[in-house]
């Protein structure tokens, strides 16, 4: 397949250790409860506590919270729209999914909050808020961001790409710290998250690739295989 990548050994492979990976640490989010290093986590980022790090946490978390992503995810969209990117349109709105996934694991494993997360009763997502695993916002992050970074890295070059590509990447970095840093999850909520995110990432990335590889044998541009 012309630029298209082929899911070979080494991806099923990784897909494989994700999923093992991310199943493993949802039953024991689910069995046992919150771990001794989730403990030592929080205490060592409170432990960093200051203006300038509150600022920038907060800052990060922000664009996860309430009806934040939907907006980010359709101004995205409404750009693809703009460039007649109509495959692209339909993929940046699938990253929505991950609020699925993630709504879907919170009820399952209905694992508490940290004590110090304070739920609003009038957030029309509060069912769902009280619960801590997996967190809705690194999914999203690495999903959206994720996946925006890809597009970024696939039609972007020189310094337009680079910086769309650092700043993706910072913000997936920064969620993660910053939802333990606020109080909102534990240690494990995030790395559980970003386990699952990567895989739901990588499959939406090969579901892209194998839409854009049919379309292009329907306009004989391709040879099937």
């Amino acid at each position: 397949m012309p630029h298209l990548k082929v899911m070979d050994r080494k991806l099923a492979g990784i897909l494989a250790l994700l999923l093992v990976s991310g199943t493993a640490l949802t039953l024991a989010a689910y069995f046992f409860g919150v771990f001794h290093f989730d403990l030592k986590v929080t205490a060592a980022l409170k432990g960093a506590d200051n203006p300038a790090v509150a600022t920038l946490m907060t800052a990060v978390s922000f664009l996860g919270d309430g009806w934040v992503p939907v907006l980010l995810v359709f101004t995205a969209a409404a750009i693809c729209v703009w460039k007649k990117r109509w495959i692209e349109v339909v993929f940046i709105v699938a990253t929505l999914s991950s609020g699925i996934i993630a709504g879907v694991l919170k009820m399952l494993v209905s694992r508490p909050r940290p004590p110090s997360f304070i739920l609003n009763p009038e957030d029309i997502f509060h069912f769902f808020n009280q619960f801590a695993y997996p967190s809705g916002h690194v999914l999203f992050f690495v999903t959206f961001f994720g996946f925006t970074g890809y597009l970024a890295w696939k039609f972007f070059s020189g310094w337009l790409r680079g910086i769309t590509l650092s700043i993706c990447a910072a913000l997936i970095l920064l969620i993660g710290p910053s939802r333990i840093y606020l109080g909102e999850h534990w240690a494990s909520d995030v790395i559980g998250s970003y386990i699952i995110g990567t895989f739901w990432l990588i499959i939406l990335i090969l579901l892209y690739q194998l839409v854009l590889y049919r379309k292009l044998i329907k306009e004989g541009k391709a040879c099937p295989i």
